[in-house]
């Protein structure tokens, strides 16, 4: 298999221009986009003003394809243009997951109605956490799902999936509908490492006949020693893919490893990690620009429809910008008559780079 990008990473959404004309927002990251009813839809989580999490939408005109480097409208609240729309309320304070909805992953496929009828559905399952802190977090992270409803999305009020003793969070849940049934691989941790911590993940998988209970207990897929923390997979005519990437190095630390993004194949949407290949690199994040140095999270593949057969695929990522000093980056910006950024100790970006997968 050969692989080479045909575009070079570009940036969408960064916390260092922000999102104007969006006001409540502060951060944006873990895009992940999908063609729905001839129309591509992006969904990811943001950080607002109220340092809390949602999930958050934005679209392309329908009929525009994901080539043509087109413009992303983030959905608005109908009332107030300038205030991004969550997609459902933010959860009362004592839930499960009050203060945070992060990395998104929409599924369509099909469950069944009390009286027994299969009907297909569509689905967001996410992480959710109940502490004020998302980094050095105090409470376990858990996996949550929405549901789309004629009235808009709605939320299971439990967590689908929690951890267990040795991992006590669940998080970035990447799902697929296959073969019947809902398809879960998920980042199992002690929790999200804060500066100066060593980060630990392992990859597990667990299925579903409804995708809501009666998960299959996890099973580990990669182990720690492996360092992936994240594993999107796509389903393709011939194949499945996996997209891969590590804990980001978010301060920039010496210790972490190296950061990028990876791809292995598999015949089957297998749950044992010996029916896939061997994960190659893709992107190294060192060779990218400086909004992707610092490593790659969150991030989802795709394939649109005419080009699928050349072996494109779109990578819709968040990128985690180089270390900078917010107080000389603050009087650069002000020097030229620019707006500084939030005061942060690290900026995401979302972005996109289309990439030739050869043969």
């Amino acid at each position: 298999m050969t692989m080479a990008t045909t575009s070079q990473p570009r940036a969408i959404w960064s916390m260092l221009d922000g999102y104007r004309p969006i006001t409540n927002l502060l951060g944006a990251g873990d895009p992940n986009v999908h063609k729905i009813d001839n129309q591509w839809w992006m969904f990811f989580g943001g950080f607002q003003r109220n340092f809390t999490n949602n999930l958050f939408s934005a679209s392309l005109p329908k009929g525009a394809s994901l080539g043509e480097n087109p413009r992303w409208t983030i959905r608005t609240d109908p009332a107030r243009p300038h205030t991004a729309l969550p997609l459902v309320d933010q959860p009362a304070k004592g839930e499960w997951d009050h203060y945070g909805l992060h990395e998104p992953c929409f599924v369509s496929g099909f469950t069944t109605t009390p009286a027994g009828e299969r009907v297909p559905c569509r689905r967001i399952y996410y992480t959710g956490r109940s502490s004020r802190t998302t980094l050095g977090n105090d409470t376990p992270f858990a996996i949550g799902v929405l549901e789309q409803t004629p009235d808009g999305w709605r939320r299971h009020p439990d967590p689908v999936v929690v951890g267990d003793s040795e991992n006590p969070s669940a998080l970035g849940p990447k799902v697929i509908f296959a073969d019947g049934k809902w398809r879960m691989w998920f980042r199992a941790a002690p929790g999200e490492p804060a500066k100066g911590d060593t980060p630990v993940a392992e990859i597990h998988y667990t299925e579903s006949e409804d995708g809501i209970g009666g998960w299959t207990p996890p099973r580990p897929f990669y182990s720690r020693a492996d360092l992936f923390a994240h594993a999107y997979v796509l389903k393709t005519a011939s194949r499945y893919e996996m997209l891969l990437s590590k804990s980001p190095n978010l301060f920039g630390e010496p210790h972490y490893p190296q950061q990028g993004l990876w791809l292995a194949t598999s015949d089957t949407p297998s749950g044992d990690v010996a029916d896939w290949s061997t994960p190659e690199m893709l992107l190294r994040a060192a060779d990218g620009p400086a909004w992707v140095r610092n490593g790659y999270l969150g991030s989802s593949l795709c394939v649109d429809d005419a080009s699928e057969s050349a072996g494109t695929r779109h990578v819709f990522c968040t990128g985690v910008h180089e270390s900078i000093s917010w107080p000389k980056y603050a009087l650069t910006r002000l020097a030229s008559l620019r707006r500084p950024p939030v005061p942060s100790p690290f900026y995401f970006t979302i972005g996109h780079v289309a990439l030739d997968l050869g043969t």
